[in-house]
C-alpha cells in the first residue's frame, strides 16, 4: 500500500489494551459478505480484536472501544492488511456524534473501563450493567507475569465500515489508520483471564461474539501509544476490490 495517505488527526499519549481472539469463519464470512474483502485467517479461524484506548483530543479526555475483524488482500491470507470495524463506543457523546455524522463509522456514546496496568482490563458499560468485561487474572501482576515479547510495533491499513441501507448498491467506505509504540505482547490464558459477554438489543456484536465462539489470544498493551487516522473515502473502485491509500 502507498503510504502517503493524509492523516487529518493523530493523537500521542494514549493508553492502549486490546485483546485478540478467534472466532467461527464461516460466520464472519456472512457477516462481511456486503463489502467484499477476504477474512485474515489463522488455523481455520477468523481473527477479532477487542481494543480500548483512554486519552485526550484538544483537551477533551475520552475513553473508546472498538470491536472488529481483521481482513486481508488475498484470499485464505494470514496477514493483517485491514480491519472491518463492526461497533464503537465512545465515553464522549460529541466524539461519537460527529463520528457517526462526519465519518460515517459505526460510534455510539457508552461507558468504557480501560486499565493498561497490570492486571489489565477493559470494561464496557451501558446503565451501571456491565456488557462486556475482559480482564487478565487477579492475580496477574509484573513479578509473575512476563510478556511474551515488547517491541516497537506499528499497524497501518485501511479501516471498512459497515454498509448501510442507503448504501446497498455502492461500494461502502473506508479510512486509513495507523497504530503505533513500544508493545507489550502477553499469551491469554484461558484458564485464568476472563472473558464475559451480557448481549444488549442496542449492541449486536455482543450476540455475534457470543454466536461466533470469540475465544481471547493474546493481549496487546501499549502504554504511550500514537493513533493517526484519515478522513473517510466513498470506495468508487470496482465493487471488492483493494482501496488505494493515495485517495
Amino acid at each position: 500500500m502507498n503510504t502517503t495517505v493524509k492523516y487529518i488527526a493523530t493523537i500521542t499519549n494514549v493508553r492502549e489494551v486490546s485483546l485478540l481472539g478467534t472466532a467461527d469463519l464461516n460466520f464472519w464470512k456472512g457477516h462481511l459478505k456486503q463489502i467484499e474483502v477476504y477474512l485474515t485467517e489463522r488455523d481455520g479461524k477468523a481473527q477479532l480484536l477487542i481494543s480500548a484506548v483512554d486519552s485526550q483530543y484538544k483537551g477533551i479526555r475520552f475513553r473508546e472501544l472498538s470491536i472488529g475483524v481483521y481482513v486481508c488482500r488475498h484470499k485464505n491470507g494470514a496477514a493483517q492488511d485491514g480491519f472491518y470495524l463492526v461497533h464503537a463506543v465512545n465515553s464522549s457523546r460529541l466524539f461519537a456524534l460527529i463520528e457517526r455524522k462526519c465519518f460515517s463509522t459505526p460510534y455510539y456514546y457508552g461507558n468504557i473501563h480501560v486499565n493498561d496496568q497490570l492486571p489489565a482490563s477493559i470494561h464496557f458499560l451501558k446503565n451501571k450493567d456491565v456488557l462486556l468485561r475482559a480482564e487478565m487474572s487477579a492475580e496477574t501482576g509484573a513479578s509473575n507475569r512476563e510478556p511474551s515479547h515488547s517491541e516497537e510495533n506499528k499497524w497501518e491499513g485501511p479501516i471498512f465500515l459497515p454498509v448501510n441501507d442507503r448504501e446497498k448498491k455502492d461500494h461502502g467506505k473506508v479510512f486509513f489508520a495507523k497504530v503505533g509504540g513500544h508493545t507489550h505482547f502477553y499469551p491469554f490464558s484461558s484458564s485464568k483471564d476472563v472473558v464475559a459477554i451480557t448481549p444488549s438489543p442496542g449492541s449486536p456484536i455482543l450476540a455475534w461474539l457470543i454466536e461466533s465462539g470469540f475465544s481471547g489470544k493474546e493481549w496487546i498493551i501499549r502504554g504511550n501509544a500514537t493513533h493517526a487516522r484519515s478522513k473517510t473515502f466513498r470506495r468508487n473502485s470496482e465493487r471488492g476490490s483493494w482501496p488505494n491509500a493515495t485517495q
